[in-house]
């Protein structure tokens, strides 16, 4: 009988052990969920009300424009943060001042894939405001299909793509020296890891305007491949990387351009200072021709002159001749 008792009493202990077990598994899996819908709820409003497209806008112009030291623009931006896939409707690069074209670098068709990975770190900590205040943003890939770039001389010593180069190595350069305000945007830090940029299918159009002849050429640009800028752990700024962009471009450009056979659009430029030429050696010819003609009538008269004066010298000379005989 003490021993019934016993298991009685083990069994009669035992149950309020599991009702308290099974209370704290569900307060447990209640705050689970509702950490849950917290930050799913959290990831939805960053998502629906983080003006990426206005922070991708103005980063690109304020940066790039720094860079080139000319306007950059960007236009329509359609990305879809879900899956990191979308396109950009241009980005222009405005020429300097004293060019005739609005822009020397159009860049239209840009598709961009950025890493899944990162973006979703980047709203999970724009969410809850914790993270590093730098935020690299890791782009798989950057395509450029059918770029535009206006390679415009304005003297036969100085075109549009010198300036800008000269600029992005002024500015560049001189961001490593001196200390510069990194990219920010709502406080936050923004830097760039990009793996692969392709430009593919570009066009240049050479453009010369000298002497009021105003000639243009079309050349092929080869695909332009750049790998590497920034790695995740160590982003670049964006500034940096449009330059790097932007160099290459306009380095290719010029390349294709010094290979080309520009006679055709200096052609004009040359028949022109021809002209000028034969124009100035006709009118001096002619300056030279009147000069002459005026100085051998003046000379003709002259020589009338003498001759008279001659004449009448001899004359007296007979005269007194004839005195003496």
């Amino acid at each position: 009988m003490a021993e019934k008792d016993i298991e009685k009493k083990e069994v009669k202990t035992s149950k309020p052990k599991k009702k308290w077990f099974r209370k704290i598994l569900k307060w447990v899996l209640g705050l689970i969920v509702l950490l849950v819908v917290v930050v799913a709820g959290g990831i939805y409003y960053a998502y629906n009300h983080w003006n990426w497209q206005g922070t991708v806008r103005q980063l690109v112009h304020q940066y790039g424009s720094e860079a080139v030291g000319t306007s950059v623009n960007i236009g329509n931006i359609d990305l879809s943060l879900q899956d990191g896939k979308g396109s950009i409707g241009d980005i222009t690069v405005a020429n300097p001042k004293g060019y005739s074209q609005k822009y020397i670098i159009e860049l239209e068709g840009v598709s961009v894939a950025v890493n899944k990975d990162s973006i979703t770190k980047l709203i999970k900590e724009l969410a809850h405001g914790n993270g590093p205040k730098t935020k690299t943003v890791v782009i798989n890939e950057i395509r450029v299909n059918q770029p535009a770039v206006v390679y415009e001389f304005l003297t036969l010593n100085r075109t549009n793509a010198d300036d800008i180069l000269a600029n992005i190595k002024k500015n560049t350069a001189s961001a490593k020296t001196e200390p510069k305000e990194p990219a920010k945007a709502d406080g936050i830090t923004y830097n760039v890891a990009i793996k692969k940029v392709v430009v593919a299918n570009g066009k240049a159009t050479v453009a010369a305007n000298l002497l009021g002849a105003a000639q243009s050429l079309s050349l092929n640009l080869p695909t332009i491949t750049i790998n590497d800028l920034g790695t995740e752990k160590q982003g670049i700024t964006i500034e940096d990387g449009l330059a790097r962009i932007f160099q290459e471009i306009l380095k290719t450009t010029t390349n294709v351009v010094a290979k080309a056979d520009l006679s055709s659009l200096m052609g004009g430029v040359g028949n022109l200072a021809g002209a000028a030429v034969d124009g100035a050696t006709n009118a001096a010819g002619a300056a030279v021709d009147g000069a002459a003609s005026a100085a051998g009538v003046a000379v003709d008269g002259a020589s009338a002159a003498v001759g008279g004066v001659t004449d009448g010298v001899k004359g007296i000379a007979d005269g007194v001749g004839g005195l003496f005989k």
